[in-house]
């Protein structure tokens, strides 16, 4: 029936024993994260998590991670639809991250660009959470490669969700007296809603910059194409290391490709394709095929941006500058559509 139930009548006491390990470690993340500041995180029991997913069907699955450390699934709690996060991966560390996601989705489920946690589960090994219940604008199969899109979205769309996401991302750097670095910004820690309003996810892997500081010191993770190269080769994590990741991502939403693949295809500089006037040739075909001119300026616009903030063509912007310029480009695109 589930982990805790196999082992319940084996060991009467195993799940208060996950819950006060997993409830430490969690109180120590909120501490750690949120000032000392109270989050009310409701919880959740094993066997309200079981009914709501049906026992973790296959059926309810909808995805998981890269590194099959985590399942997603669908599920109805407490009459409403969820999605149900359940780590399986055997770290040693895992439960502490597991915490960190928790912690930091509690600080910022108020704003609406971010995934909002309705609670979690201590009965488990490594605890589980809920969340609203949105769909991952990409396809996360359960076997073979990773494919772009899951679903179809027109130009934009793709504007729309970048300039959320940087607001996003903004807010993480500035909203707090310690600047939340996300550090892992790839495109299937984008959800959409029934609203098509772009949720970020997924902090397991962030870090904290301490007030006064530019960076700190972490361990290199992550995925090749996203990574900032300062940060791979030094180990350094400061704002850049997520406006490089943003680029990164604004570089996916404009190809459908990894960045790497685009770096790799355009050895020179992926400036050229700028200065040559031949950027229609990575675009994403499924965005050209309606096209209008205007639009295609906007593209090369969107290109430029997303190469300032992986370091060519000048100083790398701050988060809160791409998020002022994206908005910018979305109100001259309503501006001219009208």
């Amino acid at each position: 029936m589930g982990w805790w139930r196999k082992k319940k009548s084996e060991r009467p006491d195993e799940k208060q024993k996950l819950v006060q390990e997993n409830g430490k470690v969690l109180l120590e993340k909120l501490i750690q994260y949120c000032n000392g500041q109270s989050n009310p995180i409701k919880t959740f029991s094993a066997s309200q998590i079981l009914r709501a997913t049906d026992n973790f069907s296959p059926n309810n699955a909808l995805f998981r991670s890269r590194s099959s450390s985590y399942h997603g699934y669908r599920g109805m709690l407490e009459d409403r639809l969820v999605l149900v996060k359940k780590w399986v991966a055997e770290f040693s560390s895992r439960s502490g991250k597991t915490c960190c996601d928790i912690a930091i989705s509690s600080m910022v489920s108020g704003h609406k660009n971010f995934l909002k946690l309705l609670g979690c589960c201590l009965e488990f090994p490594y605890p589980v959470l809920v969340y609203e219940y949105a769909e991952s604008i990409i396809c996360r199969p359960k076997n073979g490669p990773q494919n772009l899109f899951d679903v179809k979205l027109p130009w934009n769309m793709r504007m729309k969700i970048a300039k959320e996401v940087a607001d996003a991302l903004t807010y993480l750097h500035t909203a707090f007296s310690k600047s939340i670095i996300h550090k892992d910004m790839i495109p299937c820690k984008i959800f959409l809603d029934e609203k098509g309003t772009a949720k970020l996810s997924e902090f397991d892997n962030s870090v904290l910059i301490p007030e006064r500081e530019k960076f700190v010191e972490d361990i290199v993770e992550g995925t090749v194409g996203y990574l900032d190269h300062n940060y791979m080769n030094t180990g350094k994590v400061t704002e850049n290391t997520d406006v490089y990741g943003f680029g990164a991502f604004m570089l996916t939403l404009l190809t459908a490709m990894n960045p790497s693949l685009v770096v790799k295809l355009y050895k020179d500089s992926p400036t050229k394709l700028v200065e040559d006037g031949r950027f229609v040739e990575i675009i994403d075909p499924t965005v050209l095929e309606s096209c209008k001119e205007q639009e295609l300026l906007q593209m090369h616009a969107f290109l430029i941006l997303s190469l300032r903030c992986i370091g060519y063509g000048g100083e790398v912007p701050k988060m809160i500058e791409v998020a002022k310029e994206l908005k910018r480009m979305l109100v001259q695109a309503k501006t001219k559509s009208h």
